[in-house]
């Protein structure tokens, strides 16, 4: 009987469920780089949008578990999608090999540069004066620019219009436009626009300012202290992919995480990589099973209702 062949024999696929421009993709694209280094061949980015990722990740459910196709997944597609969707076609706690968290980042509340207020004080009194006239918008149900919103604008009751989009790039176009009003997406995927005055960032959804926009202040600063939304990014496998291919997927991650050069890229878009207890696949395992339910207590108590 012939050797195994050793893996990886050619490129491995990793789907993000979002299409390109947001932070997910960037940060799908660092690490795709960083283990393309270390495997000896390319990790290719396939965007797959559509439903707030479950379609990308449902991709990624039924496909050959043989190590060539991994996914992307983060808060919203892998823990507040239980609650938001309850139709959703996976299982997050059975239905994947986890590879281990790479990249928290903080999400943000901002609008289109016009928008009459400048913090975030006069934005509630705005929001409550126009409810459902506001309109805010998302990647879709379950996403993370969709569960923050649910987040704060629960915490302040004054429900918006929501708008769907199929990724962060259409959305922000929009609000730069002056077609809507604003998002609650990731420090990581706006930053730039914020930084280059395109949009107004209003606060940050963590105890500590970001890095990238240090002069938006957080939500304690603004006295929301409840207002917490930390977005984690993580990679998975299909179910039933051999523990030895795991290993050399885990291995790869793990050192592509620990090169400089992605810690400085990651930086740069505003996600930090956690640190050495908080990577790896049983730290990821347990991280899912703890979001569903800190995310199902959370929508619950701010009245989401699935549709």
């Amino acid at each position: 009987m012939a050797d195994a062949q050793p893996f990886p024999e050619r490129p491995i696929t990793m789907v993000v469920p979002f299409a390109a421009g947001g932070a997910a993709d960037a940060t799908g694209r660092i690490l795709a780089e960083g283990m393309s280094k270390v495997l000896g061949k390319a990790v290719i980015i396939e965007n797959v949008g559509g439903a707030g990722g479950a379609t990308g990740t449902a991709r990624v459910k039924n496909a050959r578990p043989d190590g060539y196709t991994i996914g992307l997944g983060h808060t919203g597609t892998l823990a507040a999608a239980v609650t938001v969707m309850p139709k959703l076609p996976h299982n997050p706690k059975t239905d994947f090999a986890y590879l281990g968290v790479v990249a928290t980042t903080p999400n943000i509340i901002f609008v289109r540069k016009d928008f009459p207020a400048n913090d975030l004080k006069e934005f509630i009194a705005v929001a409550q004066q126009k409810k459902e006239q506001l309109t805010f918008g998302h990647s879709g149900n379950g996403a993370a620019s969709h569960i923050t919103c649910l987040l704060f604008f629960g915490l302040i009751k004054a429900p918006p219009t929501y708008v769907p989009y199929r990724g962060f790039g259409q959305t922000v176009n929009d609000i730069i436009a002056g077609k809507i009003d604003g998002s609650c997406d990731l420090v990581a995927s706006v930053a730039g626009q914020a930084q280059s005055g395109l949009v107004k960032a209003l606060v940050v959804a963590s105890k500590d300012r970001s890095p990238t926009l240090p002069d938006v202040p957080t939500a304690v600063e603004a006295g929301i202290p409840e207002f917490q939304a930390e977005t984690w990014t993580g990679l998975f496998a299909p179910r039933n992919t051999p523990k030895p291919i795991l290993d050399i997927l885990g291995k790869a991650v793990a050192a592509a995480l620990n090169d400089p050069e992605v810690d400085k890229r990651l930086a740069t878009i505003g996600a930090r990589v956690p640190d050495a207890d908080g990577r790896g696949a049983a730290a990821m395992q347990k991280l899912v099973a703890a979001e569903i339910d800190r995310w199902a207590d959370i929508l619950n108590k701010a009245g989401f209702k699935p549709d």
